[in-house]
């Protein structure tokens, strides 16, 4: 009665647990009771447990930072670290993506969470950016005629965007003048860019050619 008194002012109802244990320690000591052993064993097991469980937890919680933060969706091309490829599949634990060479890779969601992410297929824009090359022989008028035809050609394409496009004489290569081409095109996916790019390299040949 006496122990129960002692402790009974450590805190209200929800300190019950902690009550319990003092209890039970005086008790055993007041009886001569080594439980103190226990007690500690018990301690070094539960840190062994937790030390064990410690990178499921990591995974589970690297899962709900991607659930949370959403940086990509299943279908999405990303570029994860060194490799590209195609979101399959996103886990508690990890998260698969078929490379571009098909195979499967999956990597801990506690890795991914702190791993440079390059959602690919979230672009609503993608970059041409190429040099075309004019024989020396090309006169400074003819230069700035391609020049012209290129920029009114670009402008007048319903894929190609007018921010932050150029094209400009850049300088003297080893055997041509080289003009820069740099403009966004309105597409997401590669297919759709390699076809967008075809058309307007073949549109800026004929302007060459002309």
């Amino acid at each position: 009665m006496l122990i129960v008194q002692k402790y009974s002012r450590i805190g209200p109802v929800d300190s019950r647990i902690g009550l319990i244990v003092f209890v039970v320690v005086e008790a055993s000591a007041y009886l001569g009771w080594a439980v103190a052993p226990v007690v500690a064993g018990l301690s070094v097991g539960g840190i062994a447990v937790a030390l064990a469980a410690r990178p499921t937890i990591e995974n589970v919680i690297g899962g709900l930072t991607l659930f949370a933060d959403k940086p990509f969706r299943v279908g999405d091309l990303c570029r994860l670290g060194e490799d590209i490829g195609h979101i399959e599949e996103i886990g508690l634990r990890s998260t698969r993506f078929r490379t571009l060479e098909r195979s499967l890779v999956s990597i801990p969601n506690a890795d991914l969470a702190v791993m440079k992410i390059d959602n690919l297929g979230q672009r609503d824009m993608r970059l041409l950016h190429t040099t075309l090359g004019l024989r020396y022989e090309t006169t400074p008028d003819q230069l700035r005629w391609v020049l012209d035809k290129i920029r009114g050609r670009l402008l007048a394409h319903p894929k190609a965007s007018p921010d932050d496009m150029r094209v400009r004489f850049i300088g003297y290569g080893a055997y041509s003048l080289d003009i820069e081409i740099y403009v966004y095109l309105r597409c997401q996916t590669q297919r759709s860019f390699r076809a967008i790019s075809e058309d307007l390299l073949l549109r800026i040949l004929d302007i060459v050619n002309e």
